[in-house]
């Protein structure tokens, strides 16, 4: 099993944790130990086997992610990770980026249809399957074929420089809110990683009802994901993926360092 294949099984892990709803350091962890470990110069394999050397002393692993690693590679699974499995599986995931559906008719389009795959689910809302069911319109199924394309894309990647435009274009925007106190970008991005995968905004604002409205009102948005009291999460053009999240000033040091993963 070599260093791609056993950060795979960490990011994994993080996206199902995050699905549920876990602690946001907690998921970030797991990131930062994926990231750690598909960037090293040897295999995995070798330091975990190595009685001399420790694992958890490298930076981004620590002693939980460690203990994972070597029972992935002793038994090429994760207890955790297939009980997580069995609870949302990836198609739930998959539907639930589609703009409007979310994971509780996402779960319910999957158990009453046996939806296996995006193509179930373009095939039922072709056949009217999915009108058929409580709470679904035909309205619906015009809604989710129209989204079928985000839902796709939605993991994709985008090189630094595009990702830098967004930036600058989102960062512009919201310089005009008056709230807004204090504001960097973290993440891949702030690490200047060749790709990205998603925006992340950290944000110190005195109103931050009225800082979430201000990137409401950004003119590239697609689609608002969702918002809550310390996070709000957007998609722009395509399908790409923005979130901001809104700290005490006290935390905002430390915040920005935890959220751009640095090593």
């Amino acid at each position: 099993m070599d260093n791609s294949v056993v950060a795979a099984v960490f990011e994994e892990l993080a996206e199902l944790l995050e699905f549920q709803g876990e602690n946001p350091f907690r998921i970030r962890a797991y990131q930062n130990g994926a990231r750690a470990i598909r960037d090293l110069d040897e295999p995995i394999a070798n330091l975990a086997s190595d009685p001399d050397r420790d694992l958890s002393k490298l930076p981004g692993i620590g002693k939980t992610i460690a203990e994972k690693t070597k029972v992935l590679l002793e038994t090429g699974s994760l207890p955790q990770l297939e009980k997580l499995r069995e609870a949302v599986p990836e198609v739930v995931i998959q539907m639930s980026r589609i703009p409007g559906l979310g994971a509780k008719k996402a779960s319910k389009l999957r158990e009453e249809l046996g939806i296996e795959s995006l193509e179930d689910l373009a095939a039922a809302c072709r056949e009217g399957r999915v009108a058929s069911l409580k709470g679904f319109a035909k309205k619906t199924e015009a809604a989710i074929l129209d989204g079928m394309a985000i839902a796709k894309a939605a993991s994709e990647r985008i090189y630094w420089s595009k990702a830098d435009d967004l930036t600058r274009e989102i960062g512009k925007h919201m310089q005009a809110c008056d709230v807004i106190e204090q504001m960097e970008w973290a993440g891949s991005y702030r690490r200047g990683r060749d790709t990205v995968g998603d925006l992340d905004l950290l944000a110190v604002a005195s109103d931050r009802a009225a800082a979430m409205d201000h990137l409401a009102s950004f003119p590239g948005l697609v689609s608002i994901i969702g918002r809550g009291d310390t996070k709000m999460s957007i998609r722009v053009g395509k399908a790409f993926q923005v979130d901001m999240r809104l700290v005490d000033a006290e935390e905002f040091g430390a915040a920005l360092q935890y959220f751009t993963g640095s090593q």
